[in-house]
């Protein structure tokens, strides 16, 4: 029980802004257990978005771009921009056109180079532009706020488990050798499982919940095939890559299939 706590603040201490003043043991059992909870992580952020965007719907005259602006404001907030800088690092690493060492050193590098900016103002603009397109459509519903978050997270780590590190050193080489995959794995259908039956039980339909999986599934094959190409392995700017990108997808996707 002790464990599974530590794997709570785990995933709030390294996932969130949320401070976590303790030392918490880093062992093999926390840190899986820690992976096995940031979806839920996801989630939570999400349902405190949610009710933010319901309150503003209801009680105010706020418009499609307000809302907009909300969501992508109070996720980047709730990560404390985490993932964000992992999508410059790998914009300015990739768009060097260096070779893969070179680009290994630039995604270790502290600094923001132009390309990072650039990157990273599209991946913004783009999900700007897409949520306010679904704000206009009437497509965004709630409880995609908080399913988009959590199975984004669930494939961050299959798509962590089902590569080596770019190098052998670092938090994320430390957290990848102390993953027991097979409990991870188990965990992350676990957790597929109940938020599918949580979306089918609210809307009455899976159709877009599988939609989504499906297309989620397919990005991260894709994203896969490019870090092996450019990288050679993960990293710690990968991952929170991954969430950014796959979050963009899934958002086109509903704008496009629903």
């Amino acid at each position: 029980m002790k464990n599974s706590w530590y794997s709570v603040l785990l995933a709030f201490q390294f996932f969130t802004v949320l401070p976590v003043h303790k030392e918490i043991p880093l062992t093999k059992s926390t840190i899986t257990g820690m992976f096995a909870f940031l979806p839920w992580v996801g989630a939570i952020m999400g349902s405190l978005v949610a009710a933010s965007i319901y309150g503003l719907t209801e009680w105010t005259a706020s418009s499609e771009v307000l809302l907009t602006f909300v969501i992508i404001g109070l996720f980047a907030l709730f990560t404390g921009g985490l993932h964000l800088d992992g999508f410059i690092d790998m914009g300015d690493a990739y768009f060097s056109y260096r070779d893969r060492e070179k680009r290994l050193e630039i995604l270790d590098d502290p600094r923001v180079g132009a390309f990072g900016v650039m990157s990273v103002l599209f991946l913004v603009l783009g999900k700007f532009v897409v949520l306010h397109e679904l704000f206009v459509q009437e497509k965004l519903a709630l409880w995609t706020l908080i399913f988009i978050p959590l199975i984004t997270r669930v494939g961050m780590s299959f798509y962590f488990m089902s590569l080596k590190c770019s190098k052998e050193k670092g938090l994320a080489y430390f957290f990848k050798t102390h993953i027991k995959s097979g409990v991870l794995v188990a965990l992350m259908i676990v957790t597929l499982i109940l938020a599918i039956s949580g979306v089918g039980f609210v809307t009455g339909s899976l159709f877009v919940p599988i939609v989504l999986l499906a297309v989620l599934a397919i990005a991260l094959l894709v994203f896969r095939h490019f870090t092996l190409r450019n990288f050679g392995g993960v990293s710690g700017d990968l991952l929170g890559a991954s969430i950014e990108g796959m979050e963009v997808v899934l958002w086109v996707t509903l704008l496009v299939f629903v």
